[in-house]
């Protein structure tokens, strides 16, 4: 157990009414960071291009992390539904980000905290955003590896599925075949986001 989530003794009720989602302080990033390497399946590398880092807190103890990156760059089924052109693409892209790490920290037990603590971190994520690159998200992506997960607790936060990779992964500048397809979810920030993003 870790030394937050052991700390808890309320009402789940109380947990899910009064959770916070709010980006880590600069003296925090050491240990979000050896938590996601130790706790999280795909562990942490690295983080690519422009990068924001979130937790889930609840009476000052810490009880999940977030990590969003730049979007990735192909991905046919999203391409399909925005309906963009490649030179719109390539201008529009920074206007997606990937949620890459959601990690409810082990112990908790907590039905909906997962689909809360999603909609708390969308509800801020373009204003975060925009405060430190400039410009707002419009859509929030991700990709759930099934099946190892069923990617529940987005769709109970309303993300939509659009379908599933090819089970392709990238290195560099090359892509190879990981035999692992991943879900493919959505989530719009703002109205008529096709539109926008097209």
């Amino acid at each position: 157990m870790n030394r937050d989530t052991q700390r808890i003794s309320y009402q789940h009720t109380d947990i899910i009414n009064d959770v916070q989602v709010r980006p880590i302080l600069p003296n925090e990033r050491t240990r979000w960071d050896a938590l996601i390497r130790q706790y999280h399946y795909l562990g942490l590398k690295s983080m690519v291009g422009k990068t924001l880092r979130y937790v889930a807190v609840f009476d000052d103890c810490w009880l999940a992390l977030l990590g969003w990156q730049a979007a990735a760059l192909k991905c046919k089924p999203r391409d399909q539904w925005i309906g963009w052109s490649p030179i719109i693409q390539y201008q529009r892209l920074h206007l997606i980000a990937n949620n890459t790490r959601f990690l409810i920290l082990p112990e908790l037990k907590i039905k909906n905290l997962a689909s809360r603590i999603l909609s708390l971190n969308l509800k801020r994520l373009s204003q975060d955003w925009w405060a430190i690159y400039g410009h707002p998200i419009l859509l929030a992506e991700t990709f759930v590896e099934t099946p190892r997960f069923t990617g529940a607790c987005y769709r109970a936060a309303n993300w939509q599925v659009l379908g599933q990779t090819k089970g392709f992964s990238k290195s560099g500048n090359h892509y190879y075949f990981n035999n692992c397809p991943k879900q493919i979810l959505v989530y719009p920030l703002t109205k008529f986001v096709r539109k926008n993003l097209s």
